[in-house]
């Protein structure tokens, strides 16, 4: 037997193909930013894969762009990328020829990360890409919205400083 919903609460928000009631998964924060980061991460993937970067590749390329010399475990810790993973994603992209480790002047036991000319070429590109990306997510949000939700978000962000 089905279980009815109270007669005040409201129908589900959100509808799905498959005719499923999804309970109180409509009022769930949770729900919601994990649908949204699928349907985000979904066109990303799509407008970076021309270029062979994955979302945490293109990430990286971006920090290590701004931040000439910086150090890996600094990328880790800004990225909330833990060392093993983001060693494999460092040699990568090295592999790559689009970042050059060396030594760091002032730490000898790390790595000073740079991004080379074909990185920059390959960055300028993906660069382009994501800002189609990103006028179509601004075009879903509304204009009026989108600082709304970017503070929301980054505000989210900040209760979890855990690296992943």
């Amino acid at each position: 037997m089905k279980k009815q919903r109270p007669a005040s609460r409201a129908p589900s928000r959100l509808v799905t193909g498959a005719g499923v009631d999804i309970g109180d998964l409509d009022r769930q924060v949770g729900f919601f930013l994990r649908l949204a980061q699928v349907a985000v991460f979904k066109d990303l993937v799509a407008a970076l894969e021309p270029f062979g970067l994955r979302l945490t590749d293109y990430s990286v390329l971006l920090v290590i762009e701004a931040n000439p010399g910086l150090k890996q475990q600094s990328i880790g810790e800004a990225l909330r990328i833990q060392r093993p993973n983001l060693v494999v994603i460092i040699d990568g992209l090295e592999r790559r020829g689009l970042v050059r480790r060396s030594v760091a002047r002032r730490d000898r036991r790390s790595h000073a990360l740079r991004i080379t000319p074909a990185g920059a070429a390959v960055l300028e590109e993906a660069n382009a890409a994501q800002a189609a990306h990103e006028a179509r997510i601004r075009a879903a949000v509304g204009p009026s919205d989108w600082a709304a939700l970017l503070e929301a978000l980054a505000r989210l962000a900040r209760l979890g400083s855990s690296p992943t």
